[in-house]
């Protein structure tokens, strides 16, 4: 061995004793300075969950929140409305609202905190009320065993202008001495008898006094059997009694016997209805569910006096007519063309021989008359009246009174199953006792 040999150090061997040294396959990897200290046996990694920010979670609350408010508003604007027969489109347009003549049904509701009752009958009774005024009258009489004693009479009125004027019956004013009319909680007020008409039993009485509370007064040409109808007045005397029912039927006519043992009277084109209707209710209001007045009560049918379900009203586009005639002259007209007739019906038609089974036959004509002094004669069947077909004698008398005064019209009549046409100005009526 050379001296250069013996001069390196001699390496110690490791000592293996009992060290027992473990393999593994996995490559090495670079140790991680941050792990300084060993986890504890057991113990996995987890890793990291990523959390929604404050603002975040405020940005979808307010998200939701809008959806939620725009499909609630959608369903309220179009589904809704769409569920109770409204037209969405016309409720936007402010026209879902609007009452029709479908919507006038009697309501027995209660108004809740509302000012208007939501029950027409109550909100017309308020209404209307404060338009109708009782009658009380005072005439002389006499009988077999006295004479000259007074007798007192009770009936309704409406008034007609604020100035005073009330319409009424003629039957209710007819022969009085003395007037007096109560309006509202008033004292009660001399009436003046201003014009009468016995043809339609209207009256006209002036009282008096200014601003009074006038109704409002409607027309029947629109009305409809089955709608509401409420009565006014003061049945024996009870003032302000109001009663409802419906209209029954329209443009009837109704023959008036008089209990003088005068001649009767025939009243054309009234309003029927089954409100309840008394004596003393004459000469009041009749009205439908807008609380606009229609007819003035006339008459009832009954075999006992008082109420059996049938009661009559003037209409009160005849009602307008004749009071402001009654105001303007004193007097009404009414046209007329001079025949008292009958209707044809299946049995006349097949006695005389008749082709048509339906019109107003002729049974008398009056001398210089329009008719007489236009060539018709006694059997004579008018089946057309300025265009309008006649059916039966009331649908003539309604047509005639329809007209005016001088006016110009047309008739149709059959005679020996020939149909002739004539021409001829309308007549004021002359007036009976």
């Amino acid at each position: 061995m050379s001296d250069k040999d013996d001069l390196i150090p001699e390496t110690p061997e490791p000592s293996r004793q009992d060290e027992e040294v473990k393999v593994s396959s996995e490559p090495a990897k670079e140790s991680d300075p941050a792990e300084g200290m060993a986890e504890p046996a057991g113990v996995g990694v987890v890793p990291q969950q990523k959390r929604f920010s404050t603002f975040s979670v405020a940005v979808l609350l307010i998200c939701v929140a809008f959806i939620s408010a725009f499909v609630g508003g959608m369903i309220v604007t179009f589904l809704l409305p769409a569920m109770l027969g409204v037209s969405p489109i016309s409720l936007l347009k402010g026209q879902g609202l609007k009452p029709t003549a479908i919507e006038r049904i009697i309501y027995r509701g209660k108004g809740g905190s509302s000012s208007l009752s939501t029950d027409p009958v109550i909100s017309v009774s308020e209404k209307v009320q404060p338009s109708v005024v009782n009658i009380r009258t005072k005439s002389l009489a006499s009988d077999f065993f006295h004479e000259g004693f007074s007798v007192s009479g009770v009936g309704s009125g409406v008034i007609f202008r604020k100035d005073g004027y009330i319409i009424t019956n003629n039957h209710v004013v007819e022969d009085t001495k003395e007037i007096l009319v109560t309006i509202g909680s008033d004292k009660d007020v001399k009436g003046t008898v201003i014009g009468t008409d016995a043809e339609t039993d209207l009256a006209v009485v002036k009282v008096d006094r200014k601003d009074l509370p006038a109704a409002d007064l409607g027309s029947v040409k629109d009305l409809k059997v089955g709608e509401l109808a409420i009565a006014i007045g003061s049945p024996f005397g009870f003032e302000h009694t109001v009663t409802a029912g419906v209209i029954s039927a329209l443009n009837r006519t109704v023959p008036a016997p008089a209990t003088d043992g005068s001649a009767g009277r025939t009243y054309t084109n009234l309003v029927q209805t089954d409100a309840a209707i008394n004596p003393g209710n004459s000469g009041g209001a009749l009205c439908d569910s807008d609380g606009r007045v229609i007819g003035v009560n006339t008459l009832i049918y009954s075999t006992t006096g008082s109420y059996a379900g049938i009661g009559f009203a003037i209409p009160m586009d005849v009602a307008r007519d004749v009071a402001n005639q009654l105001i303007e002259k004193g007097k009404a007209s009414h046209p007329y063309i001079g025949i008292v007739g009958t209707t044809v019906d299946k049995d006349y038609a097949k006695e005389n021989k008749l082709e048509i089974d339906q019109g107003a036959v002729v049974v008398e004509v009056a001398d210089n008359s329009p008719a007489g002094k236009a060539g018709m004669k006694k059997g004579d069947v008018v089946i057309d009246f300025n265009g309008e077909e006649i059916k039966d004698m009331d649908t003539l008398v309604v047509a005639i009174r329809n007209k005016k005064v001088g006016d110009k019209v047309k008739i149709t009549f059959v005679r020996d199953n020939k149909e002739t046409t004539v021409e001829l100005v309308l007549a004021e009526k002359p007036r009976t006792p």
